[in-house]
């Protein structure tokens, strides 16, 4: 599959402004807190990253190196076989969950385990996800659970907190509501949405992978993934400016 890259740049300031989705169109612009106009974004593609998807315990390796990233370790995988499911070739050595595949060439990177979110900070970030995806439909799940992540018909799957040199932490969120999913920067109170993205036919639990500078080029990159989906995304981090920019996406059915 041909990864898609869509750009958003979002001022940190924005307080309680409408937050914005990630570009969808060459044309389209979106405004910053101060109401001025930020210059249109780019629609690109980034070849060398991959995805793995696994079918019957086997992980299907597509595009990218010889290095699988999952939520807690990376490691050097081997492939063999033909190309089969999801377009993939069957690798073993893959981790736990293992979903991101780097680059060729790509050092076998740390991963660091991820801090415990409090469950009320959970449960705002549902409401803030809520707010981003589309309007439950005629049967969506009930508006309420006795569980912080399902709240509002929204299986939150992941809250993971983000820090930053020289400026406060920040969250990264997902959640999936009639399988249509979204990933989404908020502060770290969950009180407001920096950006978002939305990620359709989605229907199973998305999960983070850390930001980590995974490519060496300066810049953090993470990703979100399900059982249908690995979407990457980089970010370019500045004072006062935090960029989200979707860097490839690729996707397999449940059924293949």
């Amino acid at each position: 599959m041909t990864p898609a890259l869509f750009l958003i740049v979002f001022a940190l300031g924005c307080g309680k402004d409408t937050p914005a989705p990630i570009a969808t169109n060459a044309s389209a612009k979106v405004v910053n807190a101060k109401g001025q106009a930020i210059p249109k974004a780019k629609r690109q593609t980034e070849q060398g990253w991959g995805a793995v998807f696994w079918r019957n315990a086997t992980a299907w390796k597509v595009g990218g190196g010889s290095v699988v990233v999952g939520p807690r370790g990376a490691t050097e995988v081997r492939t063999r076989g033909e190309v089969l499911a999801c377009e993939g070739i069957a690798t073993k050595g893959a981790p736990s969950h293992g979903a991101l595949v780097l680059p060729e060439g790509s050092s076998l990177p740390k991963v660091p385990a991820s801090p415990a979110i409090q469950a009320h900070r959970v449960e705002r970030a549902a409401w803030r996800l809520d707010e981003v995806l589309p309007p439950r439909g005629r049967f969506s799940a009930g508006v309420n659970s006795a569980a912080p992540s399902q709240q509002r018909g929204i299986d939150v799957g992941s809250v993971t907190k983000t820090r930053r040199h020289g400026a406060p932490p920040f969250l990264i969120s997902t959640g999936v509501r009639d399988c249509v999913g979204v990933v989404a920067l908020m502060d770290l109170k969950a009180e407001a949405t920096l950006v978002y993205d939305r990620i359709g036919e989605n229907c199973s639990p998305l999960r983070v992978l850390p930001a980590l500078d995974y490519d060496g080029d300066g810049n953090r990159e993470f990703a979100v993934f399900s059982e249908e989906q690995v979407a990457i995304y980089r970010l370019t981090e500045a004072p006062g400016i935090l960029s989200m920019v979707r860097i490839a996406d690729f996707a397999c059915a449940s059924g293949d």
